[in-house]
């Protein structure tokens, strides 16, 4: 879905309600960001977190991105984690963190947000995805008032602005 639309922040609820009922688990926010002109040291750093984090382990030294995808094979092939891989940009970014199904075991997840559906597309086995689409006006109103007023809607003096606010940013209130 679109930039500002909330997949992040609806990954990181799932993430939290849930990471406790896997043998491990990682949040990898911001991938695209940390990926800059396809960086492969930030690959490598981020697999050092994936199984850093899924393997409760204070550090771990991953040589190169390909040694780094055998490590991930290895030690998490037969745990059942939680992996959530924010805000991808590229199929290369999903081949060095989470590649094939394969290489976590039964009952582990996988969440990918990114603005490129077709990036999940091409992924084999059971997929589903969910579309996160913008507020309604009214939704939109609601949130910004929360935000802005700590109420559910806008004081008086400021129904006016608050609705042009609102209908300026188009169902992303707190963009």
């Amino acid at each position: 879905g679109m930039g500002g639309v909330g997949k992040t922040t609806l990954a990181k609820a799932v993430f939290n309600q849930i990471y406790r009922s896997f043998d491990g688990s990682c949040f990898l926010g911001d991938v695209r960001q940390k990926c800059l002109d396809g960086d492969r040291a930030a690959l490598k750093c981020l697999q050092e977190q994936l199984l850093c984090d899924t393997l409760n382990r204070k550090t771990w030294e991953v040589h190169n991105v390909d040694r780094g995808i055998s490590l991930i094979k290895e030690r998490l092939g037969l745990k059942n984690v939680l992996i959530v891989v924010d805000d991808v940009e590229d199929k290369s970014q999903l081949d060095a963190l989470v590649g094939e199904r394969d290489w976590f075991g039964p009952g582990s997840r996988i969440i990918i947000t990114t603005r490129n559906v077709n990036l999940l597309n091409g992924l084999r086995g059971e997929c589903e995805k969910y579309n996160v689409q913008v507020l309604s006006s009214e939704e939109s109103l609601q949130l910004f008032s929360w935000h802005a007023f700590k109420n559910p809607s806008p004081f008086e003096a400021f129904v006016e602005l608050s609705n042009m606010i609102v209908s300026y940013v188009g169902g992303l209130p707190l963009a």
